[in-house]
């Protein structure tokens, strides 16, 4: 045996020449479609069915949702609690503002950076260093 005569030509088979015919085509996609559509409907059908069976009382409707408790769950609108925050802003107010400690005693309390500053000028003047 030879390589020469173990090698095979392979040719492309010749087009048939009948041209293809339309009514052939569109009797396969509706005959496609028909099938398709049939199970489509069997299958909503088995669902119906389905959910008859899981529940026979009929579709559930569910409580009112104006109420502010259902059952055990507090269904009612969560607000934000700003406690937090007010008593921060207070103490800010507070710490960089005037006003009064005691008005019978005559006491006020000042910006923090007044009684800073008037520290920091009486060390210095009890130091001897004079003030500002």
């Amino acid at each position: 045996m030879s390589g020469d005569e173990s090698k095979v030509e392979w040719r492309t088979p010749e087009r048939e020449k009948r041209p293809v015919n339309g009514w052939f085509v569109s009797a396969v996609i509706a005959g496609a479609l028909i099938v398709f559509t049939f199970f489509v409907v069997g299958t909503w059908a088995q669902l119906q069915q389905r959910l008859r069976n899981l529940n026979p009382a009929g579709p559930f409707e569910p409580p009112e949702l104006e109420k502010a408790e259902i059952n055990i769950v507090n269904t009612g609108l969560m607000q934000l609690d700003t406690r937090a925050y007010d008593e921060k802003n207070e103490q800010l107010e507070r710490l960089h503002g005037y006003g009064w400690v005691d008005r019978d005693a005559g006491v006020v309390h000042v910006p923090i950076e007044q009684g800073i500053d008037r520290v920091v000028r009486e060390q210095q003047q009890r130091r001897g260093g004079g003030g500002r």
